[in-house]
């Protein structure tokens, strides 16, 4: 980096973490008002940039194979905001983004100020430091300088502040549908495994919901309800079915790159078992909730139609002649991939390089990660990066925060890509 560049950005730390800071105390707690896409809106505007506010639609893309349904209602002041920048060149289009909903205000334990910002010991804490509003700071703070320095960039410049929870319908989605993408983009995300910058996620796994319900039959009132059909005795048995196919299929997908080849590239999880009966009756109805991980060369509609035809089979040999069905729940994703080698990942890993000094990268693959829209739905080739940090479990008293000397150093990274990239 040059070593103006540099010490601008040291010279001008306090007022870049004052911006994370603003952010983190101006509410766009999840469901609630994106009050803080106010603040993003504004700051583009002042750097130039083409912006739109806008909603998430649902109803313009249910038709799309990864939609996933919400259950959950947005506040109506909720929203997505976009910036553009025409380039003065031919080079390939970027797009950089990130999310600005943050966990709910009590998501973390009962706190009598939610929107606190605090520093301490080199932390910067409050609701949504490290998911994700760490990541639009970074990514308004090197805007900022990068344009500063090279206010005419070669490239066309895409940059997304959006809704990124429940599935993304609202906010990733949604921005693809109305024609945001690039030729490459960076998702900015501090890194919740704790690798920092070291950690390049380009994989993204597949994720698919599934419910399998069985029925019943009553038994004879107040006589023999043994001759019934018990649905919650079957659920037991397609447990041992699933655990059957969850096992061929670990033994069957394989990773065949990177330091997890060899590894079972499928998973499946039985969430929970819920049934209609009461103490001594008859169950006449049960449901099984699972979810299945996976790559490539499943999708989500293999999955179920895979699962579906071993279930009839085992159903068949056993005898079970009631009603059941196997459907989608709440999340679909398709996997997706930008290799190791890909020069886009070359590049931004020779940035990090620059800034930080060599280091051993990890490709690291996310289940069902936001950056999979780009890929599938707009041929971008998209990667995420960020700092450190710690996201608490949900229901803990824990505090969320990000790592202040890798919150600059990230804002250094972008710079030296924004600046770099042609």
């Amino acid at each position: 980096m040059d070593a103006n560049i540099n010490r601008y950005i040291d010279d001008n730390r306090e007022e870049m973490i004052a911006t994370l800071m603003e952010l983190i105390e101006t509410p766009s707690p999840d469901l609630g008002p994106t009050t803080a896409q106010r603040l993003v809106q504004n700051k583009l505007d002042a750097m130039g940039f083409v912006t739109e506010a806008f909603p998430g639609d649902l109803d313009a893309v249910r038709s799309h194979p990864d939609y996933c349904e919400p259950g959950i209602s947005y506040d109506t002041n909720a929203y997505n905001v976009a910036g553009k920048r025409k380039g003065t060149g031919d080079a390939p289009s970027l797009m950089l983004f990130a999310h600005i909903d943050t966990e709910a205000e009590d998501a973390f334990g009962k706190k009598e100020q939610p929107f606190l910002a605090e520093r301490e010991s080199g932390k910067i804490y409050g609701l949504g430091a490290a998911d994700d509003k760490g990541g639009i700071a970074m990514m308004l703070e090197a805007l900022k300088v990068a344009l500063l320095f090279k206010p005419s960039l070669p490239y066309d410049l895409t940059v997304l502040s959006i809704l990124g929870k429940h599935g993304g319908a609202y906010g990733t989605l949604t921005a693809m549908q109305r024609g945001y993408n690039a030729q490459n983009t960076i998702y900015l995300h501090p890194a919740e495994t704790g690798h920092g910058f070291q950690e390049i996620k380009n994989i993204s796994l597949g994720v698919v919901d599934l419910k399998l319900t069985l029925t019943g039959r009553p038994g004879i009132p107040h006589d023999d309800l043994s001759a019934g059909i018990n649905a919650n005795l079957w659920a037991g048995k397609a447990i041992g079915w699933l655990e059957e196919y969850d096992q061929h299929m670990r033994d069957t997908n394989l990773f065949d790159f990177g330091s997890f080849k060899g590894e079972p590239s499928f998973l499946l999880n039985i969430g929970s078992v819920q049934s209609d009966a009461g103490y001594g009756e008859v169950a006449l109805k049960a449901e099984i909730r699972m979810r299945c991980r996976f790559y490539h060369p499943l999708t989500p509609q293999s999955v179920k139609e895979g699962l579906a035809s071993f279930l009839g089979t085992k159903m068949q040999e056993s005898g079970y002649t009631e009603d059941w069905t196997l459907e989608y729940g709440d999340m679909k994703a398709t996997p997706a991939i930008v290799p190791n080698d890909h020069p886009f990942v070359n590049f931004v890993e020779n940035c990090i390089t620059e800034i930080c000094g060599p280091m051993e990268f990890i490709h690291q693959y996310h289940a069902g990660s936001d950056i999979r829209f780009p890929m599938v739905f707009g041929g971008s080739h998209c990667i995420g990066i960020g700092p450190s940090c710690i996201l608490p479990k949900r229901g803990t008293v824990g505090k969320e925060w990000i790592d202040e000397e890798d919150y600059i150093t990230g804002i250094k990274i972008l710079v030296e890509i924004l600046l770099s990239y042609s």
